[in-house]
C-alpha cells in the first residue's frame, strides 16, 4: 500500500494536448477531399504544413479513419498503386461538408470550449500570452487568404477587422496604461 506522501508521485504529470479534438480529423479530411483527391500520406504532409509544422495526424489515427470513412460512403479509392491509395469525396461526402459548414456556428462553439478548457490550466500572463500568439497566428492566416476572398467577402472581412483594430487600440491604451 502506498504512504500518503507517494500519493503525488504517482499522479500522471499535466501535459498540453498534442492532438486535435476527438471527430474533427475527420471533418478535416472531407474538406481536404474537397479541394483534391489525395492520399494519406498527402492529407497527414498537408495538415502538418498548414498547422506550421506543429502537428500531423499519426498514421494510426489517419488511415483507420479513411477506411471508416470509405466504409461509410463518404470518400472512395479512385487509384490503388501499391498500398498507396487515392482517396476521393463521393457526393454523400460533398453533402456531409455542405453540412458542416452550415452548422460553422456550432464547430466555432466547440473550438472556443476547447479552448476555455485549455485556459484554465494556464495563470493570467500565460493566459494572455496564449491569446496574443492566437490572434498574431490568425492575423498570418487571413493574410495568407486575403487573395482568395471575393470583393464582397474582403468588404465584409475590412470591416470586421476595422471594428477589431478598435478593439485592439483601446486595449493597448488600457495595458500601456497601466505599466505605470
Amino acid at each position: 500500500m502506498p504512504k500518503p506522501e507517494d500519493k503525488d508521485s504517482q499522479c500522471e504529470p499535466i501535459r498540453m494536448p498534442h492532438s486535435i479534438p476527438r471527430g474533427l480529423l475527420k471533418h478535416v479530411i472531407i474538406r481536404l477531399l474537397q479541394s483534391a483527391d489525395m492520399t494519406g500520406s498527402e492529407m497527414t504532409r498537408v495538415m502538418s504544413e498548414r498547422t506550421g509544422e506543429h502537428w500531423s495526424p499519426s498514421p494510426g489515427s489517419i488511415y483507420p479513419l479513411l477506411s471508416h470513412l470509405e466504409e461509410e460512403g463518404i470518400i472512395e479509392a479512385v487509384r490503388t498503386e501499391g498500398r498507396s491509395k487515392t482517396y476521393s469525396l463521393t457526393e454523400d461526402g460533398r453533402a456531409r461538408i455542405r453540412e458542416v459548414l452550415h452548422k460553422r456556428g456550432d464547430v466555432e462553439h466547440k473550438a472556443r470550449l476547447n479552448r476555455m478548457m485549455l485556459l484554465q490550466l494556464l495563470e493570467s500572463s500565460d493566459s494572455v500570452h496564449f491569446h496574443v500568439s492566437a490572434f498574431n497566428h490568425a492575423i498570418d492566416h487571413i493574410a495568407d487568404m486575403v487573395d482568395d476572398l471575393t470583393p464582397s467577402e474582403r468588404r465584409k472581412i475590412s470591416e470586421r477587422l476595422t471594428k477589431t483594430s478598435k478593439k485592439l487600440d483601446s486595449l493597448i491604451i488600457q495595458v500601456k496604461q497601466g505599466e505605470t
